[in-house]
């Protein structure tokens, strides 16, 4: 079992978000903290499909969209009341919320650099818990509480 500081959270991170997108897939190999990333058309770049049968890789799924949902809102809840504020609610309760929720941050320069802090803070979290979930790393919060999430 690896420590935390074994992996690239960040780069876990980014693989949850692209997902299969582009026709890739991403492994996580769980004794080197390495991703693999499956999918391309030449053959040099994929690994070898025995290799990734092996049990030390795990396929790295795509965070669901209402987990991403939930940190625009919990973003915008976060904020004071205001016209950000308003601006980013009216987003979220619109069709196709993700592309408005971004546009809507173009008006507002403070709050969308506040966003993408938050918004990696929210991943990392995520990350973290499927690191545990997974086994990879021993979990940081066995008790299911908030409190003894390690520090972002």
């Amino acid at each position: 079992m690896l420590n935390l500081e074994d992996f690239d959270l960040e780069q876990i991170a980014d693989a949850m978000q692209q997902g299969d997108s582009m026709g890739l897939g991403y492994y996580l190999n769980i004794v080197s903290g390495e991703i693999v990333v499956n999918g391309f058309d030449d053959e040099e770049c994929n690994p070898d499909p025995e290799e990734l049968a092996d049990k030390k890789y795990v396929f790295i799924e795509r965070v669901e969209s209402y987990e991403s949902y939930q940190h625009m809102e919990d973003f915008t809840l976060s904020l004071p009341a205001g016209k950000a504020r308003a601006g980013l609610e009216q987003a979220l309760v619109r069709s196709k919320p993700f592309r408005h929720f971004k546009d809507a941050l173009d008006n507002y320069q403070e709050e969308r650099k506040a966003w993408f802090g938050f918004r990696d803070a929210a991943m990392r979290r995520v990350v973290i818990r499927w690191l545990a979930s997974i086994e990879a790393i021993e979990d940081p919060d066995p008790n299911g509480t908030s409190e003894s999430q390690p520090e972002l």
